[in-house]
């Protein structure tokens, strides 16, 4: 089975090199790894394409041009341009531990999806984490030093959901996928047409995709207390709004009759 591991990043070039170098020294190596751009300036570009000989998997790197906050184009790019049977999603913020790969891939099925967390690392430690060498020694000591008593919660949560999803009781997207790390069959996302494009701005289109591979018969696990990893601190995204509920695409969210494929996805359907 060939993976491959897809990378969303904007302008972060330092810690997409670091989220590149945790992967390279994960116990099961990945096949591949697609860095899809949401087009970040030029500068940054050439520090991370400097960067990708490195590596000890072939890098691909993909880019839009930069038209505000497109992350489910950009994942939908770098599924393109993957060549893997199953792919493993990672945010350029995310240092998988180097268990984390061999970790989603013994729990890999058809017809699944499985989802992870982080902890999160502070904003004095993750300057140190980015001007050193990344070790898995030094993953490690980033691990105890993370903030991590979140996971917990968010596990029994996200069990709590399941349970209520058997009884027809959950909400439509839940469990949710967080979309700090995941992983699935490109089988089972070509059966939703991949991300939905008409979100556009910050939030929801992980809602959206989850609700709509629960929709095709896709079911969620969590990996959540097993695969490891740490969330890098950086500010928030400048158009991220005070909550949700304040996102551009609350009411293309709640739209009725949500269909299992999108139109905007992998591939455009035509309305004609």
């Amino acid at each position: 089975m060939k993976v491959s591991a897809i990378i969303t990043v904007y302008n972060r070039p330092e810690m997409a090199i670091a989220c590149l170098r945790a992967l390279a020294l994960n116990t099961s190596r990945v096949d591949e790894a697609i860095v899809s751009d949401d087009g970040s300036e030029e500068q940054c570009v050439r520090t991370m394409r400097n960067a990708f000989g490195e590596l000890p998997f072939p890098v691909r790197y993909v880019r839009q041009e930069h038209s505000g906050y497109r992350l489910a184009a950009a994942r939908n790019n770098a599924i393109r341009a993957a060549s893997g049977d199953y792919l493993i999603s990672i945010d350029c913020d995310i240092l998988l531990l180097p268990e984390t790969v061999e970790t989603h891939l013994r729990h890999a099925r058809q017809g699944l999806f499985l989802v992870g967390n982080r902890a999160m690392l502070n904003e004095s430690n993750t300057n140190l984490v980015l001007n050193q060498k990344i070790s898995a020694r030094m993953l490690e000591a980033s691990w105890d030093e993370a903030g991590k008593n979140h996971l917990a919660k968010i596990q029994g949560r996200f069990q709590r959901n399941f349970f209520l999803r058997r009884l027809g009781l959950a909400a439509p997207h839940k469990p949710k996928i967080l979309g700090c790390h995941f992983s699935l069959f490109r089988g089972d996302i070509k059966r939703v047409n991949g991300f939905d494009e008409k979100f556009t701005g910050w939030g929801l289109e992980d809602d959206d995709f989850a609700r709509r591979l629960y929709k095709a018969g896709i079911s969620g696990r969590s990996v959540i207390l097993e695969a490891r990893a740490l969330h890098l601190w950086h500010p928030s995204v400048g158009s991220k709004p005070q909550s949700i509920s304040a996102s551009p695409n609350m009411a293309y969210f709640k739209r009725a009759n949500v269909p299992q494929y999108c139109v905007e996805g992998l591939s455009k359907i035509s309305a004609s």
